[in-house]
């Protein structure tokens, strides 16, 4: 797994922390289980029950300090962190019929439950939680976006602004400062997106980009998403299409495709012409 690790957060300060703290010793073992699985198939049985075993003791031991409100500023880096790998964790396991990320055949997504979990950290302790070894990396400015990677970049904002002016025809007026705000925001990442791909970086690099717009949903968008409302179906497979460019990292490998097939299982034929272009684009990756 490539990823920018400057603080030697991976390699280092996360395995002491798992002496410390015996949740994330057993979340890094099942996410390890589950690597080897992936790469060694004809094992991969055997490495999922090791995985099932060290991931039911780790959420346990989360659960626990959750429900007593036991958090406070000494172990919230150490609950983000657990809440962390619960997340990749669920990622590794794989695509599961019926759940589709942001939302699922019937009531809350299963992983948006989970990030649930890291909203409840970040909003009482953010300052604390990216603080020391998890304070943010300072962004060095980005080289000049590729001709080849602006053509890419202009071709998905045209289609997304192509949804854009037809949801703003026919959304109900009550909506649509939703949807609006949810397509800014969309763009913005859009952007940067593009960006890092130019400058040559892939997998995880995505991940607070393509993660983080999830994260930012609204509850109303989000609760549209529930409820199969077809605008909001259509505008997750625009992101969708990005959430492609993490298949690098094995734990995401998939997830692009299922998201994208639950959203078309669900949307209404009147508006399926709409996703005809993301579905495509991510074939062709």
């Amino acid at each position: 797994m490539a990823i920018s690790d400057p603080h030697n957060l991976w390699q280092c300060h996360l395995v002491q922390w798992g002496i410390e703290f015996p949740s994330i010793l057993h979340l890094l073992l099942a996410l390890s289980a589950l690597h080897l699985a992936h790469e060694r198939p004809d094992e991969r049985e055997k490495y999922l029950q090791q995985a099932d075993g060290h991931f039911t003791f780790g959420v346990r031991t989360v659960t626990n300090v959750l429900s007593l409100q036991d958090m406070n500023e000494d172990n919230c880096q150490l609950i983000y962190m657990s809440a962390v790998l619960i997340i990749f964790i669920y990622f590794g396991r794989g695509p599961r019929n019926g759940q589709y990320l942001i939302f699922s055949e019937a009531g809350p997504s299963e992983w948006l439950v989970l990030l649930q979990g890291v909203k409840l950290t970040v909003g009482k302790y953010h300052e604390k939680v990216y603080s020391g070894v998890l304070e943010p990396e300072k962004s060095s400015p980005l080289p000049e976006i590729t001709p080849s990677m602006r053509i890419e970049l202009h071709e998905h904002t045209v289609h997304t602004q192509a949804v854009q002016r037809f949801i703003e025809q026919e959304a109900p007026v009550d909506d649509l400062p939703i949807y609006v705000s949810v397509l800014d925001n969309l763009y913005e990442i859009m952007n940067r997106v593009y960006e890092r791909r130019s400058a040559g970086q892939l997998g995880v690099a995505f991940m607070d980009l393509l993660i983080g717009w999830l994260y930012r949903l609204p509850e109303k968008f989000v609760r549209l998403l529930e409820e199969k409302e077809p605008r909001a179906l259509v505008i997750l497979a625009y992101w969708a299409v990005m959430f492609r460019y993490m298949d690098a990292v094995w734990f995401m490998e998939g997830w692009a495709e299922h998201v994208l097939w639950g959203v078309s299982t669900f949307l209404q034929e009147e508006y399926r012409s709409w996703i005809e272009w993301p579905l495509q684009k991510v074939k062709q990756e």
